[in-house]
Formats: C-alpha cells, sequence, structure tokens
C-alpha cells in the first residue's frame, strides 16, 4: 500500500529560502509545497493559472508577509473561485504576516505554518 498523497499548497512568496525551509519542516507532516509562485506585482490570472497547472490540486495557499491584505484578500477571492471550480471541498489560505515573522521569528516560520495547517485540516 503506498503512502497518502501529502496535501498540496502553493505558496505566493518573493523569498524561496524561507519557502525551502517551511517545506523541510512540513514534508514529514503530510504536506507538500507543489509550487513557489512570485508574482510581483501580485496577479490575480497568474495565480488563478498556477492553482490550476499544479498536480496535486492545491487544498492551501501559503502567502508571505511581502503582499498586502488587499492583495491576500484578492489571493482568497480567486483561491475560492478555484476550490469551487475543480471541486475540493476544503482549502485554505494561510497569510505570513509581518506580526507573525515578529511574533515567532524568521526561524519559528515553518512551525507557525505547520500549526496552521494542521489546524485547519485536523490532522494533529
Amino acid at each position: 500500500m503506498s503512502p497518502p498523497t501529502p496535501i498540496s499548497i502553493l505558496s505566493l512568496s518573493q523569498n524561496r529560502a524561507i519557502v525551502r525551509a517551511i517545506q523541510e519542516h512540513i514534508k514529514p507532516h503530510g504536506y507538500n509545497i507543489g509550487g513557489i509562485l512570485e508574482s510581483d506585482p501580485f496577479s490575480k490570472s497568474e495565480l488563478a493559472l498556477a492553482l490550476r497547472v499544479l498536480e496535486p490540486r492545491p487544498a492551501a495557499v501559503a502567502i508571505g508577509r511581502a503582499y498586502s491584505e488587499e492583495e491576500t484578500t484578492d489571493a482568497r477571492e480567486v483561491f475560492s473561485e478555484y476550490l469551487k471550480e475543480v471541486g475540493i471541498e476544503q482549502g485554505t489560505v494561510i497569510k505570513i504576516t509581518s506580526q507573525v515573522f515578529e511574533e515567532v521569528g524568521k526561524e519559528g516560520v515553518p512551525k507557525w505554518v505547520l500549526e496552521q495547517l494542521e489546524e485547519f485540516f485536523n490532522k494533529n
């Protein structure tokens, strides 16, 4: 019997080093960053395309702190539309804010992201 397919995540980030650190931390727990979208400026159409080309289909989007609240709201809307169109019942958008970054520090971000994922997907 093969292991279960990891839950796929699309990262919207301009910092590949932190994305790699997050990937290393979450992978043993059944999550996988399937792609990184470095969109500057943010593009709703690029996000929509990226969500559709990844396999397995992303069930989460992690957004880095370089993106504004307005861009995060736009990303949530695009992700919500995508979930409906492809028939995924549950998905989440995780926003790494400057406040989170200040509270947990750079080294704490991967653990914080894992906590958010496990809380949403009830895997803890």
